[in-house]
């Protein structure tokens, strides 16, 4: 299970518009599943909306556990409850022992140590798909390009990690 937060889905529609990102999470056997949450926060901005309800390969899960979302937005006051919804979905998941991943941008992603979950951002999934071998070369730096151009934030550090 490859679970999303809403900058990760507005970056891979809207941002680098690269859905074979998704596919090919699909054909490695994972479910792509965001939250209640983050699906009415994708639902306030149309264009993204209209492409994530296009695409429709997302499983929408409602995140109930009050506890989890009062405790890490208390202790994390940043964090939008979209966030809040994956950490804990991850923390779920994490003590069923389930296969997942959170895939969260921004500071959520510097508490994986902390809350000991799994997390990666929008551009290490795309690496952990270049270390298999998925994406060609070509591509990894057809996408730099395109993060380049974009508004999305990320460290050049990082994002030169797709050209190695």
């Amino acid at each position: 299970m490859k679970i999303f937060d809403t900058s990760s889905i507005m970056c891979i529609f809207r941002e680098i518009r690269f859905p074979k990102a998704l596919d090919t999470c699909m054909k490695q056997g994972y479910q792509l599943t965001t939250t209640q949450q983050v699906f009415e926060e994708i639902k306030r901005n149309p264009d993204t909306f209209r492409e994530f309800a296009a695409y429709g390969k997302f499983s929408i899960i409602p995140v109930n556990d009050a506890s989890c979302f009062d405790k890490l937005s208390k202790r994390y006051p940043w964090l939008h409850s979209g966030e809040i919804s994956v950490l804990c979905l991850g923390r779920q998941k994490q003590q069923e022992h389930a296969r997942y991943i959170c895939i969260i941008d921004e500071r959520a992603r510097t508490l994986k140590d902390k809350l000991q979950i799994r997390i990666h951002g929008t551009v290490g999934l795309l690496l952990w798909q270049k270390d298999r071998k998925i994406l060609s070369s070509g591509e990894c730096h057809d996408l730099y390009k395109r993060f380049i151009v974009s508004s999305f934030r990320i460290t050049e550090e990082i994002l030169a990690e797709l050209l190695i």
